[in-house]
């Protein structure tokens, strides 16, 4: 399985489900150029991406970067798996602010 997303949007903010694997800079090129398009706030649910190298892991922190110099945030969730093990291996996971689940996300963002 390659890599897949999904975008929908919850008020401000704009939800990003990824599905599969993120192997290379070529699997998150159309993702680019929607996240330029969009608002600067972003929850990145990753609870269906099974596997990231650091092509990944550097699209995701290029993100966070867009995201807060464009006074935005971007949020985590569903963090879960090797992916997981990953995130804290690098010790990246203190970089973000991450829930469990798209609703405490969301939640995150309406409280503000």
């Amino acid at each position: 399985m390659g890599f897949e997303f999904k975008l929908s949007e919850q008020g401000t903010v704009q939800v990003v489900s990824f599905k599969g694997k993120i192997t290379t800079e070529k699997d998150v090129d159309e993702l680019k150029q929607v996240l330029d398009s969009k608002s600067p706030n972003f929850i990145f649910d990753l609870s269906d991406l099974s596997h990231v190298n650091s092509s990944g892991i550097n699209f995701i922190i290029k993100s966070l970067t867009r995201c807060r110099v464009g006074g935005g945030e971007l949020v985590l969730c569903g963090l879960n798996g090797s992916v997981k093990q990953l995130f804290e291996l690098a010790k990246i996971d203190g970089l973000f602010t991450t829930y469990n689940n798209q609703e405490d996300s969301i939640n995150h963002f309406n409280t503000k």
